[in-house]
């Protein structure tokens, strides 16, 4: 009772402070957790700051600011990085400092790792000091920006629907509390302050339809358009719908007395300050570069060829892709877009808005009138603008990567078009369900830090023993950096083509390198083909080599698919490397237990690899020629039989079915006997230089290739050739049958007869 009596006292405007505070504590919450450079672009915005922070001026928009990322802003207009290079003034940017970017982050899945730069505890811890000093104070300037952005929802919403402030309140609410705005808010980004103009230039235009154009409320709506396009270029799709309200607003004003001279002094005032903001900008991009706008030259030209042929090069199969995509990153898009939740937070933020839609339209058919009629219909046209230019942009790239940060100016019309439709929709009880437009934002922004955001960037835990469960002791040291303990694989015994396979690495850290050294994982098998391989930086990325803390024992496991490659089925082993290839030696060193020198690799393991279609069994009906151990079928043999001379090398090709796995030490043996069975020369070796007998299932074909060398000073007569298998511990043959079944003499199988001359 004392709870809903407080919130029952709470004033409209007690209750937006409540709301910004949240907001603001929340941001500051993200600022601190994200780590450097881990937004969208976050060092070339800060670069941009930064060097109006060191020179006093303005970069030339035609040249880079940076080269460590493949984009810079440099060709960006100034207007946020003036703002946050304010507080940059009273810190020292020149300390040297430049990130160090993670080359394996592009992959596909999260095993190569997110972050898109090397993070050292050392560096980025607090206190700050130099480069990330500024950076969050940057970054405090974004949440300055966005509390504005607020305010300004506040304002546009109340306009909107002037009898319901709780329409504004809990609309701001839910900006407040949305993921994404929370996210940009807390880094350095030019796109907080287009949440704040572009809303802002929305709620003046409402006005000038409605009132008319006056002096100073044109004023205000020329200002507001000139430094939106001062911020970002994106600003020149909603610029035109100042335009069309002022347009609109004379045209409801023209039958007021004198409204003609107040059109002429408005009309200057308007082309005057958009000159004096936006022009300047455009006049000194033409002085630096030869052309009006440096930003997205691709695009520009587009259009450009598309209007003189009379038609976009868009392909627009690529629009619900892209559609989906600006959706997801709408609401919830972390990092450079590669960290997202489950996509059914997606679904609910889609039926809340579905939802919020309906009742939105019911109460625009039901209750709203001519002015709530024109406000919707101008909501409509500013978000049709602001969500097809980008749109546009993205589809003259063939790209579908329409990303939600581009549009998040419309967010307060999609917090007020929520909140109204709700209201109106559930009536009666909107008092009691209301509380969800705020949980629902408010809790995803609170449970993604810990379930998303921290996890993607955490170094591995570290572990006060090695575990016991490493399959594979090893002790190797890579140079006088690491040493790996032990591994495992999983399945340890096979793994089908187009599977994946984890593979985990127990490593005990002895000291921090100079420079990063990757690691290699490989799956290789005869003659060293690769089946599979992952090359990133240790912990998932998060644990680079030169950020590592001595002392520490930390395990990690990746996964790895097979890829299809012959020869199938195959043997093969996991092979560990660390590698630089700027460095000198390239790959670290690897010791044994004893000190030894043992290559730059580690081996261990053993896996069959199989087809995921099993391959044709050419013998399949066929009777085996000979029957080894209950082991083997010999099925085929190739000999050239006849007349040979002494020194000559004979091939040798056998054909085997497996009927299960083999003795792991089996080794195949031709041997050459003379007339009377006397042995006069052999070679041993295995049965299949591919597939350990280990590995042998049930109707595997094997094959054995040997090169057999005539003695150069074998005597002229006839002489047999014959294979036998036996166990090299116990130099045992396996027990052989022939096709009869009948028991072979010396367990030895004839294979042909030769004549030496």
């Amino acid at each position: 009772m004392l709870r809903n009596s407080l919130l029952v006292r709470l004033s409209t405007h007690q209750w937006l402070g409540l709301i910004l505070l949240g907001h603001v504590l929340l941001a500051f919450f993200y600022s601190v957790i994200i780590p450097p450079w881990e937004a969208h672009d976050e060092w070339a915005h800060y670069r941009y700051a930064a060097y109006i922070a060191e020179t006093h001026s303005l970069p030339d928009p035609g040249r880079r600011l940076t080269t460590e990322f493949e984009f810079d802003e440099a060709s960006q207009p100034p207007l946020y990085y003036l703002l946050a290079s304010l507080p940059m003034h009273f810190v020292n940017t020149q300390d040297g400092y430049t990130p160090e970017v993670n080359p394996y982050v592009s992959g596909e899945s999260a095993q190569t790792g997110v972050n898109m730069t090397i993070h050292d505890p050392m560096v980025e811890s607090f206190p700050w000091k130099g480069t990330i000093l500024a950076l969050h104070l940057g970054r405090l300037t974004s949440i300055f920006v966005s509390l504005l952005a607020l305010i300004v929802t506040y304002r546009l919403i109340r306009y909107i629907a002037p009898n319901r402030p709780e329409i504004a309140i809990w609309g701001v609410a839910v900006q407040a509390f949305a993921p994404q705005f929370v996210f940009l808010s807390a880094v350095m980004t030019n796109d907080i302050l287009v949440i704040l103009l572009s809303p802002l230039l929305l709620y003046l235009s409402l006005r000038l339809i409605e009132e008319g154009p006056k002096p100073r409320l044109t004023l205000l709506v020329s200002l507001v358009a000139g430094l939106a396009l001062l911020t970002k270029y994106l600003a020149l799709a909603i610029i035109p719908l100042a335009l069309l309200a002022f347009l609109w607003g004379i045209w409801r004003k023209r039958h007021q007395p004198q409204i003609w001279r107040q059109l002429t002094w408005s009309f200057l005032i308007f082309v005057g300050m958009l000159a004096l903001t936006g022009g300047s900008l455009l006049w000194r991009n033409y002085q630096y570069t030869g052309v009006w706008i440096p930003r997205d030259p691709v695009s520009q030209q587009s259009i450009i060829t598309g209007l003189e042929q009379g038609e976009l090069a868009v392909d627009w199969a690529l629009l619900p892709e892209a559609l989906q995509n600006g959706f997801y990153t709408y609401w919830v898009s972390f990092g450079w877009g590669n960290l997202a939740p489950e996509k059914w937070v997606y679904g609910v933020w889609l039926g809340m808005i579905l939802v919020g839609m309906i009742g939105m339209l019911l109460w625009l058919v039901k209750k709203g009138g001519a002015r709530s009629r024109r406000i919707v219909a101008f909501l409509a046209l500013f978000v049709f603008a602001a969500v097809s230019f980008p749109l546009l942009r993205e589809l003259l790239h063939n790209s579908p990567f329409l990303r939600g940060r581009y549009m998040l100016s419309t967010l307060p019309v999609a917090a007020w078009l929520m909140v109204q439709g709700w209201a109106y929709l559930f009536g009666a009880y909107w008092r009691k369900i209301r509380w969800l437009l705020i949980l629902w934002p408010l809790g995803l922004s609170l449970l993604l830090p810990f379930t998303l955001l921290l996890p993607a960037y955490a170094p591995p835990k570290a572990l006060a023993s090695p575990p016991s469960d490493d399959a594979y002791p090893l002790d190797a040291q890579f140079g006088e950096y690491a040493t790996l303990l032990g591994a495992s694989v999983w399945p340890a015994d096979e793994v089908q083509v187009g599977q994946g396979f984890a593979v985990t690495l127990t490593w005990r850290i002895l000291a921090r390198s100079d420079v990063p050294y990757s690691l290699n994982i490989q799956l290789v098998g005869a003659g060293n083909q690769r089946y599979a391989s992952l090359v990133t930086y240790p912990g998932h990325g998060n644990a680079a080599t030169n950020v590592w803390q001595p002392g520490t024992i930390f395990q990690e496991t990746y996964w790895l698919v097979v890829q299809p490659d012959a020869p199938l089925p195959t043997s093969a082993r996991v092979l560990v490397t660390l590698f630089n290839l700027e460095a000198v030696p390239s790959h670290l060193p690897v010791f044994d237990s004893q000190g030894n020198y043992a290559g730059d690799s580690v081996f261990f393991g053993s896996i069959r690899i199989s087809s995921d279609v099993p391959p044709p069994n050419p013998y399949e009906f066929s009777a085996a020629k000979a029957e080894f151990g209950q082991t083997l079928q010999l099925m085929g043999v190739t000999v050239e039989e006849g007349v040979h001379e002494p020194g000559d090398v004979l091939p040798v090709w056998i054909e085997w079915r497996a009927l299960g796995p083999g003795p792991q030490d089996v080794l195949l043996s031709l041997q050459l006997l003379d007339a009377e069975g006397r042995w006069v020369a052999g070679d041993d070796g295995p049965v299949s230089e591919i597939l350990l007998p280990q590995h042998w299932r049930a109707d595997d074909m094997l094959h054995t290739t040997r090169w057999f060398q005539i003695t150069a000073d074998l005597s002229p007569g006839t002489y047999h050739l014959m294979v036998a298998l036996y166990r090299s511990g116990d130099l045992v043959r396996l027990p052989s049958v022939g096709e009869q079944n009948q028991p072979l003499k010396d367990n030895l199988y004839p294979l042909a007869t030769l004549t030496i001359r």
